[in-house]
């Protein structure tokens, strides 16, 4: 399929070797330090003025908000790209019957304004590596109209139309990538990141061509899995808890498949690039969705674009809503947070929830994409 030009700004980034998303260099670093950015701007800036307790509060409501808000996405809060700010304001000005906050335009500019201060504090410090010339914030604020309420959801799509997308994908390596994603709801980064260590295929014929396979000690004595890391663990992952997830027999079959087709050149990585047979990045995870679904399921008016994060909203709203499963055990699916990010002293934080809890009922009801279900 056609890949799609970039677009003029696209181009222009690289015609002068600039980048579109500058603050995703500084990400590692930010998630191995135990400093809080917005917690240096509360102690140096708020804590110095005579502010009120209400006003201090708010401050602190919105910054847990937007980390909230980049954790969903898997990115920092401190290293956001213009994308993340404007999905930011969507979320807020989305009705909340429709999922959103249903906030006006007035409160979506207040918001703004507080994470703007901090921003701005990162940039003046020397201490930050936030330099001049790029703030998303203030890119945000002029490029996104806040009198006109603009609502995009995500695209409703049946397991049956979902069957109809994976038959349309007939390059093996692909179909592999994207049924991954869409049964295990990984992110792109995960995907990236997986090894072979990571996969344990009992019975596979591949099993002697990759003597690494399964090795993970995370494995145990289980069959038939696979194991995601945590962001501490594997720089670029984004969750914040290790998850184990089944491995059914549909997805077995495809990576039997994709494994024995792979090149055998030595390296770690699950999926490599076509060309230099190395790492596969996220740039080119989200470029194998786009070259098979677009433009057919290219962003709309109404709906958003179906790219490969489309592929873990799917996964949670399967399980979620359309399965009715626990909420806690979707978020071990998810490999997210157990408990709410403002209050952790609630019973939210005293659930938990592990492989042996969602085994069992993962491999009965997960949706079937190429099997007959």
């Amino acid at each position: 399929m056609t890949e799609q030009p970039p677009t003029p700004r696209e181009t222009l980034a690289e015609e002068f070797s600039q980048s579109t998303d500058p603050l995703a260099a500084l990400e590692p670093t930010f998630n191995k330090t135990t400093v809080d950015p917005f917690e240096v701007f509360s102690e140096e800036v708020l804590n110095t003025r005579d502010l009120s307790s209400a006003t201090r509060g708010y401050f602190a409501y919105v910054f847990d908000e937007w980390r909230s808000h980049m954790c969903e996405i898997g990115r920092h809060p401190a290293c956001p790209a213009l994308e993340h700010v404007e999905a930011y304001i969507e979320i807020q000005r989305t009705p909340k019957k429709e999922g959103g906050r249903g906030n006006t335009a007035r409160t979506v500019k207040e918001k703004l304004r507080k994470l703007n201060r901090a921003y701005q504090y990162w940039q003046a410090d020397p201490v930050f590596p936030h330099k001049d010339g790029y703030n998303p914030f203030e890119l945000a604020k002029k490029r996104v109209s806040l009198r006109v309420k603009k609502t995009k959801e995500h695209r409703k799509v049946t397991i049956s139309e979902l069957r109809d997308m994976i038959v349309s994908v007939t390059n093996l390596r692909e179909r592999t990538l994207i049924m991954l994603q869409l049964k295990l709801g990984l992110r792109a980064g995960e995907v990236s990141n997986l090894r072979l260590d990571d996969f344990r295929l009992t019975a596979s014929l591949t099993n002697e061509a990759y003597p690494t396979l399964g090795s993970h000690e995370a494995l145990g004595t289980r069959t038939n899995l696979v194991y995601i890391p945590s962001r501490d663990e594997r720089d670029g992952n984004k969750s914040v808890r290790p998850r184990l997830l089944p491995l059914d027999t549909e997805l077995r079959s495809l990576l039997d498949r994709y494994l024995y087709a792979r090149p055998k050149n030595g390296e770690p990585w699950l999926f490599l690039s076509k060309k230099s047979h190395t790492q596969i990045t996220v740039k080119g995870v989200n470029k194998v969705w786009k070259m098979n679904f677009h433009p057919k399921y290219a962003e709309t008016d109404a709906h958003r674009p179906i790219t490969s994060h489309f592929g873990r909203h799917r996964f949670t709203t399967y399980w979620r809503v359309e399965q009715n499963l626990n909420r806690q055990l979707v978020k071990y699916l998810r490999g997210d947070r157990t408990g709410s990010f403002t209050n952790s002293s609630g019973i939210d934080a005293y659930l938990h929830a592990y492989y042996e809890d969602i085994e069992a009922t993962y491999r009965a009801d997960i949706y079937k994409l190429i099997e007959e279900a």
